[in-house]
């Protein structure tokens, strides 16, 4: 019987593939959908908390510090990412401002959050490594800072004939954590850790097992 483990599922169509080792610094991809499946290659899991730790430091100011000053009509304003949510739930577009909560703030924090247990073994020690990982899984489908960049861009664009328009500190914060985001989206290979999990199941089993033999 072959090993299970060498078989795995597309993620967008399903298809079942079998896993192979593949050399340094290549990825796979599915041969009918072309979804990427995963990678090799040579970062330790210290790079990866070192690049999460960088996001953590992002934070504050990407979701704090102004992305615009604007002054129109003589009135100066500005506008952050956290402000702009508010905004969203106060005039009453409770789903846009959720969509917006989720994907640009809580999706992207989580990712981080849920990398780095895994990365520094804290997921290990609290016997929570496969929720964290099925948490890094939606996570990472959700992360949508270049999106929100994207429309941060439009708006921008139109205000430009009817403002004065400078743009922030935390438009570039955020910049940097979009980038940061999709290297870590890259660089993560989730299939390492997976592959712990029945390991570990076997080795507590054998542990409360009384009729077992020493």
């Amino acid at each position: 019987m072959s090993d299970p483990h060498s078989v795995i599922v597309c993620p967008a169509c399903d298809l079942l593939i079998e896993r192979k080792l593949l050399p340094m610094r290549r990825h796979a991809h599915c041969p009918r959908c072309h979804q990427h499946l995963y990678g090799r290659y040579a970062f330790r899991p210290s790079q990866l908390m070192a690049l999460t730790i960088t996001g953590f430091l992002l934070l504050p100011s990407t979701l704090f510090e102004p992305l615009l000053y604007l002054r129109l009509a003589g009135v100066n304003s500005d506008a952050n990412l956290l402000k702009g949510i508010l905004m969203l739930f106060g005039e009453g577009e409770l789903w846009v401002a959720s969509l917006v909560l989720w994907c640009a703030v809580l999706a992207p924090v989580g990712l981080l959050l849920g990398i780095f247990a895994l990365a520094s073994g804290l997921a290990k020690r609290w016997h929570m490594l496969a929720p964290t990982l099925k948490a890094v899984e939606v996570f990472r489908h959700w992360a949508m800072l270049e999106v929100y960049i994207v429309s941060l861009m439009v708006a921008l664009f139109k205000l430009i004939d009817i403002a004065d328009v400078r743009l922030g500190g935390g438009l570039l914060s955020l910049g940097i954590l979009m980038l940061l985001n999709m290297t870590l989206l890259i660089l993560f290979d989730p299939a390492p850790y997976w592959e712990r999990i029945p390991l570990q199941n076997a080795s507590q089993e054998l542990d409360h097992d009384p009729d077992q033999c020493p």
